[in-house]
């Protein structure tokens, strides 16, 4: 983005500088006056017109003079929020694309960390405006999304040991044609494979500081109430993240645990939960100092875990932005007529289990893994349906 390239312009007091979910041209540095970020639900976007945009969810006011917005829009394509001008507004526009925006974070790696930590406050701001319904439903979120990954992930693990298995890929071609497979590559499934695949290089590199625990099942990674003075890169295998008995999530591979509290500089980093293996797994360990540097020196790194953080204040500060009907907006997302899921699971471990019988193929393993994704989703199905009364009550 350069200097020459801008345009200045003034906006008057309630005009729409860019819109919610539009194609991301631009990005804009605050002159003078003030800027609402504001989000509506998306089943509400398609339809919404100006006055809908102005009556959103306020994330944030932006008054201070130099302030440089939405560039993250450049990353995922589309803005994640619609900016209104909150009194006479001067803002200088630039031309922005993903291209540029990447081009920057590798010649400016600074500019990318700066980004992430960005990314990271609006994270926390957008968690804490949750309430205890937002909240559940985020958990709920999480899990269907969680599980559209573990099918990707599994169409991708299986494509990459089948080559030359002509009646697999034609298989895996259906698959990936699915809306499970789609919700997991929109949901980040892709980024989190490059960013696995990256981490595996770097924590096989003699000169990388930090280091790598090999865990086998049951084993802790840390308690609740440990020190959080590193980050933890999941290399290879499956940690879940509990608070006491209950499960409150999955760290899958390319995902990463406490980078937040390490970008912001938090003094005392505690971990909230304790984090164990599922399964054997490989975790990069890296001493929070040394973080940024790992991420600066490795720009393709630092381009996914902020692509990764933008999905991740997207469906936050949407949460906030559904008020009471949050959870209802995940039942209708991923428990509706368009949820899919369970007949995907099905074909393909249909197709699995004859291709297994018929050609003798080593697919008890993925066709388990079916079974289990089945059984879960289900369940958590019921259970989302459970509390949808309670939730309008």
């Amino acid at each position: 983005m350069s200097a020459r390239e801008a345009v200045v312009r003034e906006y008057a007091p309630g005009e729409l500088v860019c819109r919610q979910g539009a194609q991301a041209d631009r990005a804009f540095v605050l002159k003078s006056g003030s800027l609402r970020s504001v989000v509506v639900p998306d089943k509400v976007l398609v339809e919404a017109d100006e006055a809908r945009l102005r009556r959103g969810h306020d994330v944030t006011l932006y008054t201070e003079s130099g302030a440089m917005l939405e560039v993250e829009g450049g990353l995922t394509g589309h803005y994640l929020t619609s900016l209104i001008a909150g009194e006479t507004t001067v803002v200088a526009e630039f031309p922005v694309d993903t291209r540029a925006v990447m081009s920057m974070i590798q010649e400016q790696p600074a500019f990318g960390l700066s980004l992430a930590r960005a990314l990271a406050r609006r994270m926390v701001a957008a968690n804490k405006s949750l309430g205890g319904g937002q909240r559940l439903a985020s958990r709920f979120m999480r899990d269907f999304q969680g599980l559209c990954t573990d099918f990707y992930n599994l169409v991708q693990r299986i494509g990459d040991d089948a080559e030359g298995e002509d009646a697999v890929l034609q298989v895996l071609n259906a698959a990936k044609r699915t809306w499970s497979y789609g919700n997991g590559e929109v949901g980040g499934a892709e980024l989190t494979k490059n960013t696995r695949v990256i981490m595996s290089r770097v924590v096989d590199d003699r000169n990388m500081v930090g280091k790598q625990h090999r865990l086998k099942a049951g084993d802790l990674l840390c308690r609740r109430g440990d020190p959080g003075y590193s980050v933890y890169l999941l290399v290879s295998g499956r940690l879940s993240v509990r608070i006491g008995s209950e499960q409150y999530g999955v760290v899958r591979p390319g995902e990463t645990v406490g980078e937040i509290g390490v970008l912001l500089g938090d003094e005392e980093p505690k971990r909230i939960a304790d984090i164990q293996a599922d399964e054997p797994s490989v975790v990069g360990v890296i001493p929070s100092e040394h973080f940024p540097k790992l991420v600066t020196e490795n720009p393709k790194l630092l381009i996914n875990l902020c692509r990764l953080m933008c999905l991740r204040v997207k469906s936050f500060e949407q949460l906030a932005g559904e008020s009471e009907d949050a959870l209802r907006a995940v039942a209708a997302r991923f428990a509706g007529d368009e949820s899919t899921f369970l007949d995907d699971v099905e074909n393909l471990r249909e197709q699995l289990e004859m291709l297994a019988g018929e050609n003798d193929l080593p697919l008890e393993a993925e066709i388990e893994a079916l079974n289990e994704m089945h059984e879960r989703w289900r369940t958590r199905s019921d259970e989302l349906h459970d509390k949808l009364p309670a939730a309008a009550s």
